[in-house]
């Protein structure tokens, strides 16, 4: 029987919404739902589910450092692998949800990641 020698690394999503001014905490929040429902349909493609809430203001007094304020919800998931981290971005519903989403958002921050020992030095 042969061994593999293929390493699967996790891919980390963070996610940030922030929406304009005139959007009421119920459309936030369904919002924010539909896209939770989504990642709980694919359970298969996650090693950790969303996991999120509102963020902080915690004040950062270093130099040059800005922080954009006032993010209404965020999270962070954990897929995988990168393929099921593509997959679940090829899923039609979550097309769906951004185009309905999108014209609701002042601003959306999405950055997937994955670990790399010594950040790469």
């Amino acid at each position: 029987m042969a061994t593999s020698n293929i390493t699967i690394t996790p891919v980390t999503r963070i996610a940030c919404f922030k929406f304009y001014p005139n959007v009421t905490s119920g459309q936030k929040g369904g919002r924010t739902s539909a896209f939770l429902d989504l990642y709980a349909q694919h359970p298969e493609l996650l090693l950790v589910p969303p996991r999120g809430g509102r963020p902080l203001n915690t004040p950062l007094d270093l130099t040059n450092v800005k922080r954009d304020k006032e993010w209404d919800t965020g999270f962070i998931v954990v897929f995988k692998s990168d393929e099921a981290r593509k997959e679940f971005d090829r899923d039609p519903g979550h097309d769906r949800l951004k185009n309905e989403t999108d014209p609701l958002l002042q601003q959306v921050f999405v950055y997937d990641f994955i670990e790399q020992e010594n950040l790469g030095w």
